[in-house]
């Protein structure tokens, strides 16, 4: 930065105004060096515009790009294509999926507060895709944790019930280039033409924003993934999950980080390593976890250790209900169980735990944005390779988080504005991504005074303030459609209450006791 500011002012010191010499070639140069000429006064403008960070690095965590330099990278020469630079331009590339790397380029040199010198030429296509594979997957998956620390407490926006952040965790898949090398590592559906990546992840209800994400294949199964997400449950989190990640093993470790757990479970009795204690008060039941013989064997088989101890006998808590949903031409019940470590009925009563468990749903949304509206329908990621498949994943996981974070300010700001509640959900988040690519570098200098817009050194106040003029989304109301492709062609969505009733489950009374 020193360098920078000299390389200015001794240019402006030595070249009066209206004395000829030779002028800088660039428009921008010259109006910097006139205004630095004429006195004093603009010194600390041209400090602040050569220290501000642009767009991308102001929305992530504080020093998360200046992080990139010292994960593990083959960038070891000072090129203009740094392992920094070139980390901006992957998070450009998953800001814009559909354009190719001349115009990605492009937007990420035409960014203010590029760490480059002045008058740096912007490189070509193939250069920045050498400086990908460079970079490796090891920087953007740095920069997506360090960004993805940040809670939506300190954020100001976060969902809490009884005092916990709700989180949800699932998974899907993204579809990739189609060539051998992705086949072989990341494995192809049954019946499928293109390789899939699988992506499991743990995200934060209130914003929708990722708190940890697995990257793996489509072969990998998404409880392998899930067991990688094991560290980022700790306490003052709720964690809702659906049937499929239930495991005892896995329900004892994840729970011992500190996190509550409301899992959902499978419904048959057989199916589910726990017996009734006792009924509570308000229809739910405490139950004994206990790790039979045959489960013993499949993880003893699983880990490749006959030594393996049995798992502690566990109680828990079973919350079994059903789901009403009438509308006004029928009548669907669905009957689910939700596990839960909450214990206490009178602090947590048992309708409350299934009306909440209704919250995982924002996971789906989540990932509904993330590859409809941010990667867009119908496209593969652009990396062919499969270190550039994991890189580019992270870079898209991190564009959405950065989307989602800007719409968690923007409702922050709608509650100052209006003194009241703002449900996130009315800040439309493709409005969101649309402004934010819009925005990337329309922030720079004017090329011929030097001076800022109206924005000032602020970028996201005006982002935000554009964000909160558009008109939001409507009050969400109960309706709901046919989930079939039939049932959606011939039903109408419509106006929907739901009822929930509180059961006995099926499970057999325990005749033993814990830890006996």
């Amino acid at each position: 930065m020193s360098a920078q500011l000299a390389m200015v002012l001794s240019r402006a010191s030595t070249v009066p105004a209206g004395h000829g010499g030779d002028e800088p070639a660039d428009g921008a140069a010259r109006g910097l060096l006139s205004q630095a000429a004429a006195g004093p006064g603009f010194w600390e403008d041209l400090l602040g515009e050569l220290r501000r960070a642009g767009l991308i690095a102001a929305l992530l965590a504080d020093g998360v790009i200046a992080a990139a330099a010292q994960a593990g990278h083959g960038h070891k020469l000072d090129r203009t294509l740094t392992a920094e630079v070139t980390a901006l331009c992957v998070i450009t590339g998953a800001l814009f999926p559909d354009q190719g790397y001349d115009l990605i380029l492009a937007r990420t040199f035409g960014m203010p507060g590029l760490p480059v010198k002045p008058g740096t030429v912007t490189p070509s296509g193939p250069a920045l895709s050498q400086a990908r594979v460079l970079l490796g997957e090891q920087v953007m998956r740095a920069v997506f944790e360090l960004d993805a620390a940040r809670s939506d407490m300190e954020l100001g926006i976060g969902a809490t019930w009884h005092g916990m952040e709700t989180t949800g965790m699932d998974g899907t898949t993204v579809e990739l280039f189609s060539n051998d090398a992705l086949a072989g590592e990341f494995g192809v559906p049954a019946g499928g033409t293109k390789p899939k990546i699988r992506i499991v992840a743990h995200t934060r209800t209130g914003s929708r924003r990722w708190i940890a994400a697995a990257v793996g294949g489509y072969n990998d199964g998404e409880n392998k993934l899930a067991d990688q997400l094991e560290e980022s449950f700790t306490a003052g989190l709720l964690d809702l999950a659906d049937r499929g990640f239930f495991s005892m093993g896995r329900w004892i470790r994840f729970s011992a980080r500190g996190a509550h757990l409301a899992w959902r479970v499978k419904n048959g009795a057989k199916s589910v390593p726990f017996k009734t204690l006792r009924t509570l008060s308000d229809g739910s039941e405490l139950v004994l976890l206990r790790e039979s013989s045959s489960m013993l064997a499949k993880r003893r088989r699983d880990a490749g250790d006959k030594t393996l101890p049995r798992l502690a006998d566990t109680v828990a808590r079973l919350v079994s209900f059903t789901i009403a949903a009438r509308t006004a031409r029928r009548v669907k019940t669905t009957t689910l169980k939700v596990l839960t470590t909450l214990l206490d009925p009178e602090e947590f009563p048992a309708r409350e735990i299934a009306a909440l468990y209704a919250e995982r749903w924002q996971i789906e949304i989540a990932f509904l944005h993330l590859k409809k509206t941010v990667k867009g329908t119908g496209r593969v990621l652009r990396g062919r390779s499969v270190t550039l498949a994991r890189q580019e994943a992270r870079a898209l996981l991190l564009v959405h988080n950065m989307t989602a974070t800007l719409a968690a300010r923007a409702t922050l700001a709608a509650r100052a504005a209006l003194a009241a509640g703002a449900d996130p959900d009315l800040i439309p988040f493709t409005a969101v991504l649309s402004l934010l690519r819009g925005h990337i570098t329309a922030d720079t200098c004017c090329r011929h005074c030097g001076k800022r817009p109206a924005s000032g050194n602020d970028p996201i106040a005006l982002l935000i303030a554009d964000i909160l003029a558009q008109p939001h989304d409507r009050e969400k109301r109960d309706r709901t459609s046919g989930r079939t492709t039939f049932q959606r062609q011939h039903w109408h969505t419509e106006p929907v209450t739901y009822t929930i009733t509180i059961i006995p489950s099926n499970l057999p009374q325990a005749d033993i006791t814990p830890g006996t």
